[in-house]
């Protein structure tokens, strides 16, 4: 919780789901909705989920670069990567919201880069899922072309495997945002929301999930959401929030578990990061 402190030091300055998982090869076990077991997740083949041919050069220049050893700033998202999973499975956790106080601090790229790096672990599957209803951005940033998203599936009749999509990266999955959702919060609300996370997360034990959220002091859709998250993590842009932002916030995320915050767009670059 330092990077809190830093950031106030700085202020005062100024429904039912039908299986769509990936398969893994396993002649012993042909099931589809039978759970993977994780020492599989090395040999998954998607068989219902879309697959999106989206190379590396094309996600690096969307600044999604957490799984690219050669850039230097992938060792950023690798050292969060760690913290989190270390706190998360610690307790046992699955579901991860990432926020930020208010619009333009970038958690939702922070969010990409964590799922990518998170997926590059081999013993176990990430799910990336795009609930910011109002303002869905992370289909922007993986280049994917959808054509339906969360909102379509909440409010339609859609199966989830017209929805998913995996991005070429190996153990990642995506739902996507498509639209702006005025009724955003009572769509968190909804039934079908709650059946929706509850299956997604029965179906694999070794299944990570990270919610991209909108800003927690603009709507109520991280606390209407919050009965399906273990954890949180607040994305500050450096040198942006007032004082006040920053308490409410914490305020606000203190029953989400708050793991801790991410300092972005800081002028000064980590210690570890050409190392």
């Amino acid at each position: 919780m330092d990077r809190i402190q830093k950031a106030l030091d700085k202020a005062k300055g100024r429904q039912s789901v039908k299986q769509t998982e990936a398969v893994a090869t396993n002649p012993a076990k042909g099931s589809s909705s039978e759970k993977t077991p994780a020492a599989l997740f090395d040999d998954i083949t998607y068989t219902q989920t879309k697959v999106a041919n989206i190379s590396q050069q094309v996600l690096e220049e969307k600044r999604v670069v957490a799984g690219g050893y050669a850039n230097p700033q992938s060792a950023v998202f690798r050292m969060l990567r760690t913290h989190v999973l270390q706190k998360m499975r610690a307790k046992n956790w699955q579901t991860l919201a990432v926020t930020s106080p208010t619009a333009g601090e970038g958690k939702s790229l922070i969010a990409a880069n964590l799922a990518v790096a998170m997926a590059m672990e081999s013993n176990q599957t990430v799910l990336l899922v795009d609930m910011d209803l109002r303002n869905p951005s992370i289909s922007e940033y993986f280049s994917l072309n959808a054509e339906v998203g969360l909102k379509d599936y909440l409010e339609g009749d859609l199966d989830l495997a017209e929805v998913l999509v995996n991005p070429s990266i190996a153990r990642l999955v995506i739902l996507p945002g498509k639209g702006r959702a005025e009724n955003s919060a009572e769509l968190l609300a909804s039934a079908k929301m709650a059946s929706l996370i509850s299956d997604l997360k029965s179906q694999y034990d070794s299944r990570m999930i990270i919610f991209d959220m909108p800003p927690v002091l603009q709507t109520d859709d991280v606390l209407l959401a919050s009965n399906h998250i273990d954890c949180a993590l607040l994305v500050l842009e450096d040198g942006k929030n007032k004082e006040s932002e920053i308490v409410k916030s914490k305020q606000l995320l203190a029953g989400n578990h708050l793991l801790g915050t991410v300092l972005n767009k800081s002028e000064k670059p980590p210690m570890h990061q050409n190392y």
